[in-house]
């Protein structure tokens, strides 16, 4: 038994628009589209930035895609451009101020200042630094200053 040719290409053809209509609504287009524009050819840190937007809830995805945009010097026109917020710019500086500052403070020092930023910035650059804090550990049981930062940050899925 065979499947009609006339019911295979509807089923194809919405599929395809089910696709198209998904990928439209995606709030962190513009913010990935910019990622890869800003990190062209570095697989390994494109491949992070995709991990941690897939780890957080999808309102943290744009700060997520973002957050070693300042690492690439990112102007603000830029991540206006992307579609990004005014909360999510200083989640994003923030991320940036964090990383610029690591190589001289520990992890746990970084985990502390985070801590303590206020608003909705400092909830979004405190939610992706723990997805990329967890990224990063690879599956690999957290210990020292590592876990101590980790539950510093909090946890991007809580229990309802």
């Amino acid at each position: 038994m065979s499947i009609d040719p006339r019911f295979e290409r509807a089923v194809l053809a919405e599929l395809a628009l089910s696709d198209r209509r998904r990928r439209r609504r995606d709030p962190s287009r513009g913010a990935r589209a910019l990622a890869e524009k800003l990190h062209r050819g570095r697989h390994d840190l494109l491949g992070h930035l995709r991990r941690v937007a897939l780890a957080v809830p999808s309102a943290f995805r744009q700060v997520a895609w973002l957050h070693h945009a300042r690492e690439a010097h990112v102007t603000l026109h830029a991540l206006n451009a992307a579609g990004l917020t005014r909360e999510e710019v200083a989640a994003v500086d923030l991320l940036g101020d964090i990383a610029h500052t690591s190589a001289l403070r520990s992890v746990l020092h970084s985990a502390r200042a985070l801590s303590e930023a206020q608003g909705r910035a400092g909830h979004l650059a405190r939610v992706v630094a723990c997805a990329a804090a967890e990224d990063r550990l690879d599956g690999a049981r957290p210990e020292g200053d590592t876990l101590a930062a980790l539950r510093l940050l909090p946890d991007p899925w809580p229990a309802t």
